[in-house]
């Protein structure tokens, strides 16, 4: 297993990043210049008209940024500037509704964009799903060490799915115990643990890198990644095409009701992860007999 220490990750292809309809300039400024266009028909190109749509806009940045300051002067205990602000927070606040009553042409407007863009966000986000959201794969040292030691253990690569928390000998070891238990670990397996920690669901990431960690005696390959059913899958994907061996992987049924945990997963790059897991690499690899075992319990 020495080529596996030293190799290179270079298992995936460009899957994807960012959505690619945001890499095509084109649309883009014609999306913009239509709507312009849309804005100025619908107010006869009056600049008047339009000044209260502005104003709106304007005074609502001024009130949210005030708001802002505010709240960090309380959190830095400066309560002089946290009450200055809050007086013109007030103020502004008090003008922007008197704005919005006189002119609500600009709330109109404003909804309207709102509802676009959380539109357009939700279509996005559901069409990327299925992505694995990684162009490449580094396994640090320890990592590749782990990995290596435990296919000579026994020839195989078994994986426990754990969510990332602070924990000891005794947490990893009832862990190791319950999918045992529930899932068809071989009794004498070697196994790792996999663990994503989910960053900012709303970002990308290029480069996933596989971090290897020991706790009390247990191995951890925990990783960082705005989705962790995503991330997951790209790491038995690169491990199976590392290694030539099919990833076994054990994951425990979330409780809940299914909904919520869409739900979950569409916001937050959370939720029931085994059945995500299971249909992303379902997507990437057409033949079953290559694709990572995923077992849930």
């Amino acid at each position: 297993m020495a080529g596996l220490i030293n190799i290179v990750p270079r298992y995936l292809p460009s899957y994807g990043m960012a959505p690619e309809w945001s890499r095509a300039v084109r649309p883009v400024v014609l999306v913009y210049t239509g709507i312009s266009i849309l804005i100025t028909v619908a107010f006869r190109a009056d600049v008047n008209a339009q000044a209260g749509a502005y104003a709106t806009g304007i005074l609502a940045m001024m009130v949210s940024a005030s708001v802002a300051v505010g709240v960090s002067s309380l959190r830095r205990r400066r309560r002089g500037e946290a009450a200055a602000f809050g007086v013109l927070t007030l103020v502004l606040g008090y003008a922007l509704v008197e704005n919005i009553i006189e002119k609500p042409d600009g709330l109109m407007i404003s909804i309207c964009f709102i509802a676009g863009i959380i539109v357009v966000s939700l279509v996005s986000r559901l069409t990327r799903t299925t992505e694995l959201r990684a162009e490449r794969i580094e396994f640090d040292g320890a990592a590749r060490q782990f990995i290596s030691d435990s296919i000579e253990y026994d020839g195989r690569l078994d994986l426990i799915a754990h969510k990332p928390q602070p924990a000891d000998d005794r947490q990893y070891a009832l862990k190791e115990a319950s999918q045992r238990g529930m899932n068809p670990v071989p009794g004498t397996a070697d196994v790792l643990f996999l663990e994503i920690e989910v960053s900012d669901p709303s970002g990308f990431s290029r480069v996933l890198r596989v971090h290897g960690v020991e706790v009390d005696g247990h191995r951890i390959l925990r990783a960082t990644s705005p989705a962790a059913p995503n991330a997951l899958a790209a790491v038995l994907l690169a491990l199976r095409d590392a290694t030539g061996l099919r990833p076994q992987a054990y994951f425990e049924w979330s409780e809940g009701n299914p909904i919520h945990h869409l739900m979950r997963y569409l916001l937050l790059g959370q939720g029931d992860t085994a059945p995500v897991v299971r249909e992303i690499i379902r997507r990437i690899e057409p033949d079953p007999f290559r694709r990572p075992g995923i077992h849930v319990g």
